[in-house]
C-alpha cells in the first residue's frame, strides 16, 4: 500500500509544477505584450514634429538717428571768487551773512581805516600850502621878484601833493571791500576784531543763475560737435530729472597727453536746482545722423557673446491650408542706442525682418514657431 501512494503522489507534484510554470509564461507574456504596446506608441510619437511654439513679433524698419554721445562732466559757477583784502588790517564792520544774496558793488566788509585817514588828511594839508605858495609866486612874478624857475619848481611840488592825495586815496579805498558782481556768498571766514593779513579769503562769492558745464570727448569725436547742439544731463541729487544744456565752445587743441578734447556748454540754473561741483551723466546728441532699424525693446535677450535677437525663417513644406510655420535664427546685433521702450540697431539685421518680442527664454535656435497676437501667461504647474 505504501508504494502505490508514492505513485499517486509524484504526479501530482509534477502537475503542480506545471501549473505553476505556466502561470508565470502567462504573466511574463502579458507583461511583455504590455511593454510591445507603449513601444509601438513611442515610437508612433517620436515620428511625429512637435507643435510649433507661439510668439509674438515685430518687423524692424528703417530709421534716421542722430547719433549719442555719452559722456561725463562737472558743473562749474559762471563766475566764482574767493573774496580777500588786498592789504592787512582789522576788520572794522562786516556788511552781509554767510550765504546771502548780494548784488555788485554792495559794500561787503571795512577794515580799520584811520592810519590810511590821517595820510590823506596830511597829503591834502601839504597840497594846499604848495597851492597858496605857488599863486603867491605868480603874483610876485608880474612883479618881478620872482624867476619863472622858482615858479615852475612850486607847481612841480603842487603836482607831487596831488599825486600824494590819489595815493593815499587809494590806499583807503582798499580797506573797503566791494562785491565784484552780483551772487550767492558761500560761509564768512572772518570776524569783526580780527586782523587779517594780505590775501586772507573772507568769503566765497558764485554766481549761479547760470553754470557752466565742462567735460572731455575723444578725438573720435571732433567732427560730432557744433556750437549750440544740446545736452541733456542728469544729477545724483535728482534721479529722474533731466536738465539741457547747450555747447558753447571748445579748446582748438587737443590734450596733449588724452588727446581729448575739453568742451564747455551752458546751463540755466535761474531755479537754483544745480551747484557748481555736482556729477553730470550726460548725453550729447551728435550732428551726424545715422541709418539704423527699430525695434521693440523687449526683442533683445542677452548669450555669451552679447545683445542678440531671434528672426524668424519660414519653415519648410508647410501645408498651405494651415498658418505658415516658421524656425528661428540667433543673430547678434549692435544696440546704437534705446529710448522709451524701442532699441535702435545699428548692425546685424536689416529692415524686414520679422523678430521675436517676447518669451526668449524657453526659444532656442531652429525651433518652429508660430506668430500670434498675444502669447499666453506661463502658469505653473501644482
Amino acid at each position: 500500500m505504501s508504494n502505490n501512494s508514492a505513485t499517486e503522489h509524484k504526479p501530482r507534484l509534477w502537475l503542480r509544477l506545471f501549473l505553476v510554470l505556466l502561470l508565470i509564461a502567462a504573466i511574463a507574456g502579458g507583461l511583455g505584450y504590455k511593454k510591445f504596446l507603449q513601444l509601438q506608441v513611442l515610437e508612433a510619437q517620436g515620428g511625429q514634429a512637435p507643435a510649433p511654439i507661439s510668439v509674438t513679433v515685430a518687423t524692424a524698419e528703417d530709421a534716421q538717428w542722430n547719433r549719442q554721445i555719452i559722456a561725463i562732466g562737472t558743473l562749474v559757477a559762471n563766475q566764482s571768487v574767493d573774496i580777500t583784502s588786498e592789504v592787512a588790517g582789522v576788520v572794522d564792520s562786516i556788511n552781509f551773512e554767510s550765504g546771502e544774496e548780494i548784488e555788485k558793488t554792495d559794500l561787503m566788509i571795512e577794515l580799520d581805516n584811520r592810519s590810511e585817514m590821517a595820510t590823506l588828511e596830511l597829503a591834502r594839508t601839504q597840497f594846499n600850502a604848495d597851492q597858496r605858495q605857488y599863486k603867491r609866486l605868480l603874483k610876485l612874478k608880474d612883479q618881478a621878484f620872482v624867476t619863472q624857475t622858482d615858479i615852475d619848481a612850486q607847481a612841480s611840488l603842487v603836482e607831487v601833493a596831488e599825486a600824494q592825495i590819489n595815493v593815499a586815496k587809494a590806499e583807503l579805498s582798499k580797506k573797503r571791500i566791494f562785491a565784484p558782481f552780483s551772487g550767492k556768498l558761500g560761509i564768512r571766514q572772518v570776524d569783526i576784531g580780527e586782523y587779517i593779513a594780505p590775501g586772507t579769503t573772507i568769503v566765497s562769492l558764485q554766481s549761479l543763475d547760470q553754470l557752466f558745464l565742462d567735460f572731455t570727448l575723444p578725438e573720435t569725436n571732433y567732427k560730432d560737435l557744433e556750437i549750440g547742439q544740446s545736452i541733456q544731463f542728469k544729477v545724483r541729487s535728482y534721479p529722474q530729472q533731466v536738465f539741457k544744456a547747450k555747447v558753447q565752445t571748445w579748446n582748438p587743441v587737443l590734450h596733449a597727453n588724452t588727446r581729448n578734447i575739453s568742451i564747455r556748454a551752458v546751463v540755466n540754473n535761474r531755479k537754483r536746482l544745480l551747484a557748481p561741483g555736482m556729477f553730470a551723466q550726460m548725453t550729447v546728441g551728435s550732428k551726424r545722423r545715422e541709418a539704423v532699424v527699430t525695434l521693440p525693446e523687449t526683442s533683445i535677450f542677452y548669450n555669451i557673446y552679447g545683445e542678440a535677437v531671434y528672426i524668424l525663417e519660414a519653415a519648410e513644406g508647410g501645408d498651405e491650408t494651415l498658418p505658415v510655420d516658421y524656425r528661428l535664427a540667433a543673430r547678434q546685433v549692435q544696440v546704437a542706442y534705446r529710448n522709451e521702450g524701442v532699441v535702435g540697431i545699428s548692425g546685424g539685421i536689416v529692415a524686414g525682418d520679422i523678430v521675436v518680442t517676447s518669451g526668449q527664454l524657453k526659444l532656442y535656435p531652429s525651433l518652429r514657431v508660430a506668430i500670434v497676437d498675444d502669447v499666453p501667461e506661463f502658469e505653473a504647474s501644482n
